[in-house]
């Protein structure tokens, strides 16, 4: 909270609404349930998902997942 305090002084702006924001803009961006959790910092389902893939691989992923939602219009309401 500190972080975002120093950004706005809002107090309906917390960090927990912000993740919510984050994740209407990756399912309207249609980004895959796995780079949703990665982007978000959910943890991991499955064994496979923990173990295979590196790190640049899913940094490619989040960074490509993160630029279609950057591109998504959320209509507020």
């Amino acid at each position: 909270m500190k972080h975002l305090r120093k950004v706005s002084r809002d107090p309906k702006h917390v960090i927990h609404s912000l993740r919510h924001n984050m994740k209407d803009w990756l399912v309207l961006a249609e980004v895959p349930a796995l780079e949703q959790n990665l982007i978000l910092g959910h943890t991991l389902g499955g064994v496979g998902d923990k173990v295979y893939g590196g790190e640049v691989a899913k940094l490619r992923a989040t960074t490509r997942a993160m630029r279609r939602a950057h591109k998504m219009k959320v209509p507020r309401g």
